[in-house]
């Protein structure tokens, strides 16, 4: 389109307002405020917190959040699967810095690596289970969560020679217990996380021989 004169007319479509410059989102500026969502969630519960504490937490305009995410719902979605993520990122570096590390002790390991993070993530679902806003997309990725864990662990143990119809009961068990031991790790700070880990590494041990 020209302009009187000749001259091309340079004026750029507007933007949303609060909408970034950049054409596509920033993954740090998303994974920030998912960091910063999942420490304000399991402190005040999902439904207390504000555009405004995410913003200032994230150290961004709260204008941009619903740049990045549709709205609350999509960003707790956002960072049940970036616990996920993170987790199964851990679990990789273990194996590839400590080669030959069996696949179960690498996942028993990351856990307790992210304690911190694991703990917040357990409190924000425990806060969504009891929110009574409950949806069929959030419940579907907290459940790929740990079909995730216990397809990894059922995989570890059938690997190390557990029967095949006992494999999958044993993930499960193995699952439910990792999440008590984070609550332990709260609850009861007296109590070694480690040396429990250690114990049920080796009663597991015991059933694959």
């Amino acid at each position: 389109m020209t302009a009187k004169g000749g001259r091309q007319d340079t004026k750029k479509p507007a933007r949303k307002v609060g909408r970034p410059a950049t054409e596509a989102p920033n993954e740090a500026k998303r994974d920030a405020i998912a960091a910063a969502a999942l420490e304000l969630f399991s402190r005040s519960g999902v439904a207390a917190v504000s555009n405004k504490e995410l913003g200032e937490a994230a150290g961004i305009n709260p204008a941009l959040i619903y740049y990045y995410f549709e709205d609350k719902e999509d960003l707790f979605q956002f960072v049940v699967r970036k616990a996920l993520s993170d987790a199964l990122g851990a679990y990789d570096d273990i194996k590839r810095e400590q080669g030959g590390v069996g696949d179960l002790d690498a996942w028993l390991s990351s856990n307790l690596l992210l304690f911190g993070e694991i703990t917040r993530f357990l409190k924000v679902i425990l806060d969504y289970a009891h929110s009574g806003q409950r949806s069929a997309e959030t419940d579907a990725v907290i459940a790929r969560f740990y079909d995730t864990e216990t397809e990894l662990i059922g995989h570890a143990l059938r690997e190390e020679g557990v029967d095949e119809s006992e494999a999958e009961d044993l993930a499960n068990l193995v699952s439910v217990f990792l999440d008590g031991v984070m609550v332990a790790r709260v609850v009861r700070p007296d109590i070694s996380s480690e040396r429990l880990v250690r114990l049920m590494r080796d009663l597991l041990r015991r059933k694959a021989d």
